[in-house]
């Protein structure tokens, strides 16, 4: 399922649509994820949590419902990353889980890292803010985006050695980057240029806000 996504959708106060629709997009909602679907106009395929910030929907035609118990170890996010993953789609998105309690952020944070530890595509939206993983020692091309205000580059875990960015308005040539030093914050895309970053011995995560 390589071509295909399944689209996480999470807590969010955001009314944008993080990821526009593409045909056969398969659906997950996390507990209080229905909301953030309903406001942006997109149909689950299954909704699934342990419904303790949002009503248990009825049973209804349209999408499964999984009810999942108050005390487990796993979120409901990542309980439908597991899904997913199971179902085998390569492609796994999370719609919102960002903002609001910062918990839930670094929460969210961790599901990515865990898809990616999978071997699937992540990637974290709403619309307002825009997160991404870079493996150890890949790169990955950013095309000029005018909806991006700032692209910030971290190391995910700590330590990030031989990094490299290019094509941004601030570049780095063989840095090392660590989770002391913020350096890599508040970056720009150069008008109509694309830019590369190119991580060394440690995962690099990318965030983007958007205009």
């Amino acid at each position: 399922m390589s071509n295909k996504r399944a689209i996480i959708y999470c807590w969010s106060e955001s009314d944008r649509l993080p990821f526009e629709p593409s045909e056969g997009d398969f659906i997950i909602c996390a507990d209080s994820g229905i909301d953030y679907a309903n406001r942006v106009g997109v149909r689950p395929d299954i909704v699934l949590g342990d419904f303790d910030s949002a009503e248990r929907p009825d049973d209804s035609s349209l999408f499964d419902i999984i009810s999942l118990p108050t005390e487990k170890d796993d979120t409901d996010a990542l309980y439908a990353a597991r899904t997913a993953l199971e179902k085998g789609y390569e492609k796994i998105y999370l719609a919102g889980g960002l903002g609001g309690r910062l918990d839930h952020t670094l929460g969210a944070i961790s599901v990515l890292r865990f898809i990616e530890k999978e071997g699937a595509e992540c990637v974290i939206s709403d619309g307002l803010t825009r997160l991404c993983l870079i493996r150890a020692n890949t790169e990955k091309e950013f095309p000029f985006d005018e909806k991006v205000k700032y692209i910030s580059v971290f190391p995910s875990q700590g330590r990030s050695c031989g990094v490299y960015i290019e094509g941004l308005k601030y570049t780095l040539d063989n840095f090392d980057l660590t989770s002391e030093f913020p350096i890599g914050v508040s970056n720009e895309y150069v008008p109509g240029k694309d830019g590369l970053i190119r991580s060394g011995d440690g995962d690099l995560l990318i965030v983007e806000i958007m205009r």
